[in-house]
């Protein structure tokens, strides 16, 4: 999994360079220079793990393109990262998004995958990366969050509901943010929902194309 490993800093320091160039800031750039993305993916697909591209996971999931999984974070960050402590990642795949916010040094991180096959591989993925001590990972349905230590600063959503799911809307902290695609009649779109004492502030960021998510666990 290691060979290679100068190509692999030169792929990932041009991933970077692009971001940049992208409009993406130097907090989120310096999080996604810490992670070794190749080994987030499949060794046939690790040469490529760099591209601005998604690539496929198996069991019907992918890996977002590096400018969509930075694009979300600095969304999610917003103006104040430091007010960013406890966040709840729904749809953990890979573990490369969790990799990213765990780079970012934030208090708490969860993030919940309904399919056991893939909590799984987050695991290892993420030890190999040496971040797995700081994950908490949880295999469960991500349409119910997690009620029982909510609630949270942020949240990000990487898969695409029809509507916003209402248990996170109510597990998400006076002054949170929230970021996920919905799917608005096959057209997608990515959201930043802002909680305010007042009520919700929602605002359509950009088009998105993510896979749908799905409620229940499949285990």
């Amino acid at each position: 999994m290691h060979t290679n490993w100068t190509g692999f800093e030169n792929r990932r320091r041009r991933m970077t360079d692009r971001l940049s160039q992208m409009g993406i800031g130097p907090l989120v750039l310096q999080a996604m220079g810490r992670v070794p993305r190749h080994l987030f993916v499949e060794e046939a697909l690790q040469t490529r793990a760099y591209d601005e591209m998604s690539l496929p996971l198996g069991l019907g999931q992918t890996i977002s393109q590096p400018y969509t999984v930075a694009k979300m974070t600095e969304l999610l960050l917003g103006n104040t990262p430091q007010n960013m402590r406890r966040v709840l990642e729904i749809g953990t795949g890979c573990g490369y998004q969790t990799a990213v916010l765990l780079a970012l040094e934030l208090p708490e991180i969860f993030s919940v995958e309904r399919l056991r096959p893939l909590h799984e591989r987050a695991k290892q993925h993420l030890r190999a990366a040496g971040l797995l001590a700081k994950a908490r990972l949880v295999c469960g349905d991500g349409y119910l969050g997690l009620p029982e230590v909510a609630p949270f600063d942020g949240i990000l959503v990487t898969a695409a509901p029809t509507e916003i799911p209402l248990a996170l809307l109510q597990q998400l902290a006076i002054g949170g943010r929230m970021v996920l695609p919905l799917d608005e009649g096959g057209i997608q779109y990515l959201w930043l929902i802002e909680k305010t004492p007042q009520g919700y502030r929602e605002t359509c960021v950009q088009e998105a194309n993510f896979v749908p998510l799905v409620s229940g666990m499949d285990v």
